[in-house]
């Protein structure tokens, strides 16, 4: 079967088709140009834009295409592939083999059963994950193809894999697309996805302008020192992120495969205890190097819910934000949600500006 894209509300007979994109079953076309699309029992009318034009090439070529499960001896032809699509999904995956096997090596990742390759005659073209987070009755999916001549054809195969797989561990699937990612957002909300939230990347240049960093008196800020304190961070963490969407607690074991990770260090997670040496906030940093400028990054930054109210959270954000600067960072980014008023005051308040958003789209499976 052929497929042609269209933009549009199309009359099928006297079905209504309210999608932004509809797939007709075209084998039969005879395509009249401006006048529009004709064959047999159904009319595409003037106002339907063609998306894809009908390419028996590419059809035979996405033919060709082999969806096969991950195999660790992939590990560098994959870090190829990351390297050129680029930035997309809700992964910021490393660059370099070395980041790559750690990242697949996360607790939770399992890349041999939940990450499959779309390889064409040994080149990977295309990959899809997911990733289970059956504490909150979610899985994660991503997928990212090399070169837009695959178009939607195979980017709706790898998302066909990853909702059956992902169905087998949860009942609903998460997934994000990015502002340059506009084409998979239209696609996927057209075949059911809806969008439920949006994130924002904030960035800020700050020079040498540092913050305040004012600790309430009674509270003491210091560097982590070690995994003594790893029972205690995990707890801290997802404590403070209950509430928040999409947050799957962590477990001591993932906590530190984090601690562990390449570039990762102890002193890059700042602590604040009360007079009790109970801990009551954090911000986790962390600095790498992007094409361009050093760049640092504040992963997390929480406090105890019942700590709140006492200005923890903008002393330990500004804390982390000093750490970054006495580290030599020329770029400072992080993510935040979009409904989270009081977080975006605070980093607005420090120079941040928001640069691009992502949105987070769900299926019920």
């Amino acid at each position: 079967m052929c497929l042609v894209y269209v933009e549009a509300i199309v009359t099928v007979g006297h079905t209504l088709i309210k999608k932004n994109h509809a797939s007709v079953d075209c084998s039969n076309v005879h395509v009249t140009g401006a006048a529009g699309i004709h064959f047999s029992g159904c009319s595409l009318p003037m106002a339907c834009s063609i998306r894809h034009r009908i390419d028996q090439k590419a059809l035979s070529t996405q033919s060709e295409i082999q969806l096969r499960n991950f195999k660790w001896s992939d590990t560098s032809a994959l870090s190829g592939l990351l390297g050129d699509v680029g930035t997309h999904g809700h992964r910021q995956w490393p660059e370099g083999v070395e980041g790559l096997r750690f990242e697949l090596e996360y607790p939770r990742v399992q890349p041999q059963q939940n990450l499959v390759l779309a390889d064409a005659a040994g080149e990977l073209v295309g990959y899809a994950i997911v990733e289970p987070e059956q504490n909150i009755e979610r899985s994660v999916v991503g997928v990212a193809t090399a070169a837009k001549k695959h178009g939607e054809g195979l980017a709706g195969r790898l998302l066909d894999w990853t909702t059956e797989r992902a169905a087998e561990f949860a009942p609903v699937a998460h997934l994000a697309t990015r502002e340059h990612e506009r084409d998979l957002g239209e696609f996927v909300e057209s075949i059911g996805w809806r969008r439920v939230r949006k994130y924002l990347k904030l960035e800020c240049r700050p020079g040498s302008s540092r913050a305040a960093a004012v600790i309430p008196s009674g509270f003491t800020l210091r560097e982590m020192m070690g995994l003594d304190e790893l029972t205690e961070l995990t707890n801290l963490q997802n404590q403070s992120f209950s509430a928040h969407f999409g947050y799957s607690p962590n477990t001591d074991s993932e906590i530190k495969a984090r601690l562990l990770a390449p570039g990762s260090g102890f002193d890059d997670v700042l602590l604040i205890r009360d007079a009790d040496d109970l801990l009551v906030a954090y911000c986790w940093t962390q600095t790498g190097e992007h094409a361009g400028p050093s760049f640092g990054r504040i992963g997390m930054t929480g406090v105890l819910p019942g700590a709140q109210g006492h200005g923890l959270g903008r002393a330990v954000a500004e804390a982390g934000f000093n750490h970054l600067l006495q580290r030599g960072v020329e770029v400072i980014e992080l993510d935040v949600d979009s409904t989270n008023a009081p977080a975006i005051k605070i980093y607005t308040s420090l120079g941040f500006v928001t640069v691009s958003e992502v949105d987070w789209w769900e299926k019920s499976l």
